[in-house]
C-alpha cells in the first residue's frame, strides 16, 4: 500500500465512521470502544501493514493517521485512537515472547493500550513519581495512583511508570486485575476521550524496561509523543483556519462578505502565515531526536493553534461559541494539547537547558 492509498483509506474510514457521529460521542463523553477493532480491521492501526509482534515503524503514515482523524473528528478521538504507537515503542523493549502477542493484538485492534505516567502530585515529572513497584515471586506488584490517563477507564493494557529500589522502571498491567480501579474524569476539552484516575493496590505487573534503561526509553517515547501532538495541533489549526475562511467568504454584512473587510483579511493572513511557519518547523524536525528542537516544534504548533482558534472565534462570533462547531470544539480542546506531553513552560525549560549548553562563555 502506498502512502496515498493509506491516506485514502483513513479518509474513507473517517468519513464513514467518525464524522457523522463525533458530536454524539462528544456529548456522550466517550467514543465506542469497538472503534479500535474497526480501525484495526481496516488496516489503519498498523499503518497499512499486517499486524505483527513488533510495532510497525512508518513515520509518514503515523502522521497521516493523526492528521486525518484530527481533521475529521476531534483531538480527543486522535488521542484515543492514534496514540498507541508511543506505548508500543516502549513495550517493544520487553521480552518478545510475551510482548509480541500483545503488540500484535493492539495493532489489529483486538486490544487497546494506554500510557500511565502522570500522577496527582507530580504531573509528568518523572523524578517525582511515587507509584511503587515491588518484586514478588512471580513478577511485580504496583501500588500508587495515576491521573489524567487517556482511555484509562477501559484500556486493556497499561504501560505504567513506577519506582523500584533501583529507580524508575516501566511495567505492563493487563486488565482485568484485582486491586486496579478507575475513576472517570470530566475534562473541559477532549470530551469524547475517556480520561481516568487510576488506583493500584498491589496490582500484578510485568517488567518491560528495567531502571537502568527506563529513563532513556521514556525520553525517546516522550519525544515521539510531543511530535505527534505538534502534528495534531497543526491539523486542528488548519481546520479552524478553513472554518474562519469559509465563514468570512459566506457571511454577508451590509451587502458585502466579511472578507471584503481589510482587517478580516489581515487576521486570516496572519494565522495562515503562523500555521505555515509552524508546519515548516515541525516538518524539518520530524527526523531529529533532539529534545530541544522537538520542544520548540511543539510550542510553535500549539501557539499557531491557539492563535488560529482565537481568531476563528472572533470572526465567527456567536457561531463559533455554540456546539456543534469545529471552532467551538477546538477552542475547548486547545488548552489540553498545550498541556499534553509537557506544558509550554516545561518545553521552554528543555529549550533553555539546551541554550545553556550550546552558548559559549563570553
Amino acid at each position: 500500500m502506498s502512502d496515498d492509498a493509506y491516506r485514502h483509506a483513513v479518509r474513507a474510514f473517517v468519513a464513514a465512521r467518525i464524522a457523522p457521529a463525533i458530536e454524539e460521542w462528544e456529548r456522550a463523553g466517550a467514543y465506542p470502544a469497538s472503534l479500535h477493532a474497526e480501525a484495526g480491521a481496516a488496516g489503519l492501526l498498523a499503518f497499512g501493514e499486517p499486524p505483527g509482534p513488533a510495532p510497525v515503524e512508518h513515520p509518514a503514515r503515523r502522521r497521516i493517521l493523526i492528521e486525518e482523524i484530527t481533521r475529521g473528528g476531534s483531538q480527543g478521538l486522535t488521542m484515543g485512537l492514534a496514540s498507541h504507537g508511543v506505548s508500543l515503542a516502549i513495550l517493544a523493549q520487553a521480552d518478545p515472547d510475551w510482548a509480541g502477542p500483545v503488540i500484535r493484538t493492539v495493532q489489529s485492534g483486538e486490544r487497546t493500550i494506554a500510557l500511565a505516567l502522570t500522577e496527582p502530585q507530580a504531573g509528568s515529572d518523572l523524578a517525582a513519581l511515587r507509584a511503587r513497584a515491588e518484586p514478588v515471586a512471580d513478577g511485580w506488584t504496583i501500588t500508587g495512583e495515576k491521573r489524567f490517563i487517556c482511555n484509562g477507564t477501559r484500556a486493556d493494557c497499561l504501560v505504567v511508570g513506577a519506582v523500584t529500589e533501583a529507580g524508575l522502571g516501566l511495567f505492563l498491567v493487563e486488565r482485568p486485575q484485582p486491586g486496579l480501579t478507575a475513576e472517570p474524569l470530566a475534562a473541559a476539552g477532549w470530551r469524547c476521550l475517556p480520561l481516568a484516575a487510576l488506583r493500584f493496590a498491589g496490582v500484578p505487573a510485568r517488567l518491560v524496561v528495567a531502571p537502568d534503561r527506563a529513563a532513556r526509553v521514556l525520553q525517546r517515547a516522550l519525544a515521539q509523543e510531543r511530535l505527534n501532538l505538534a502534528v495534531m495541533a497543526l491539523a486542528s489549526a488548519e481546520c479552524v483556519r478553513d472554518a474562519a475562511l469559509h465563514h468570512a467568504r459566506t457571511r454577508m454584512v451590509r451587502g458585502a462578505s466579511l472578507d471584503a473587510m481589510s482587517h478580516i483579511r489581515q487576521r486570516l493572513a496572519e494565522i495562515a502565515t503562523r500555521i505555515a511557519l509552524a508546519r515548516c518547523f515541525v516538518d524539518s524536525t520530524a527526523a531529529t531526536a533532539e529534545a530541544s528542537r522537538i520542544a520548540m516544534a511543539k510550542n510553535a504548533a500549539v501557539a499557531a493553534l491557539e492563535e488560529a482558534a482565537r481568531t476563528a472565534v472572533q470572526i465567527l462570533g456567536a457561531a463559533g461559541c455554540v456546539a456543534p462547531s469545529v471552532v467551538e470544539r477546538t477552542q475547548r480542546d486547545a488548552p489540553l494539547i498545550a498541556i499534553g506531553g509537557g506544558t509550554t513552560e516545561v518545553m521552554n525549560e528543555i529549550i533553555a537547558r539546551s541554550l545553556a549548553k550550546e552558548t559559549p562563555a563570553p
